[in-house]
């Protein structure tokens, strides 16, 4: 299966790419930042491509790198925030805050499908990783919403192709500071790489347009 994973800059894509590559699977990274894009390429013995998926120049500059077929696109937000405390910030630093994380968690994921939709073959599947939403009516929180609404609505786009369109989101059983599993837990990345990784197999070919939870199993073992 040929996978493009982006925000492979981040410790949640390399962790996602690490985790199919194992599974024997070619992935190809993409990224923003060269130096962690490129080594990780290196380490897992596959192809980079520098791009910054939220820059529909950037995206255009590098579609010569872009493969012409693939199985499996997956979205994972590189989102950069300002400094500082919320608390203190501008209402500069609250419209940067916002633009952001709706371009890295939105726009990002929406550039992407939009370039690569036609490339996908038939029985794929589209993983839109949702960063951890944060407090309600916060930005975050306001991303999540609006990719949970924008997967369901693709899914019926590509579900005329088999293709399937999910979103894996962080749940409540992996938030700070909430009492889960305990230290054994396998970590949030480990999760959502392990999710992202059963919603491509045909096991899971009924499922689309869901948004599903990386939680420890909270729900299920503390109500």
């Amino acid at each position: 299966m040929d996978v493009l994973i982006t925000g492979c800059d981040t410790d949640r894509g390399r962790a996602i790419a690490e985790h199919f590559s194992a599974s024997g699977h070619r992935v190809i990274v993409a990224g923003r930042r060269a130096d962690d894009v490129e080594l990780l390429a290196k380490e897992l013995e596959t192809d980079a491509i520098v791009v910054d998926t939220t820059d529909p120049a950037s995206i255009a500059a590098a579609n010569d790198q872009l493969p012409a077929h693939l199985d499996t696109v997956i979205n994972v937000p590189a989102p950069q925030s300002p400094a500082g405390d919320p608390r203190t910030y501008t209402l500069a630093d609250h419209a940067t805050e916002w633009r952001g994380l709706f371009d890295a968690g939105l726009l990002s994921a929406v550039l992407t499908v939009q370039t690569l939709g036609d490339q996908l073959r038939s029985g794929g599947s589209i993983i839109t990783v949702i960063d951890d939403a944060g407090a309600e009516g916060g930005a975050a929180a306001s991303v999540k919403a609006a990719v949970t609404t924008w997967t369901a609505g693709l899914a019926h786009h590509f579900g005329i192709r088999g293709i399937t369109v999910n979103a894996v989101a962080i749940g409540r059983g992996s938030e700070p500071g909430y009492v889960g599993l305990g230290s054994a837990s396998p970590t949030v990345d480990a999760e959502i790489a392990r999710l992202s990784l059963f919603l491509t197999t045909p096991a899971a070919r009924h499922i689309t347009g869901q948004t599903l939870h990386v939680s420890h199993g909270a729900l299920a073992n503390f109500g």
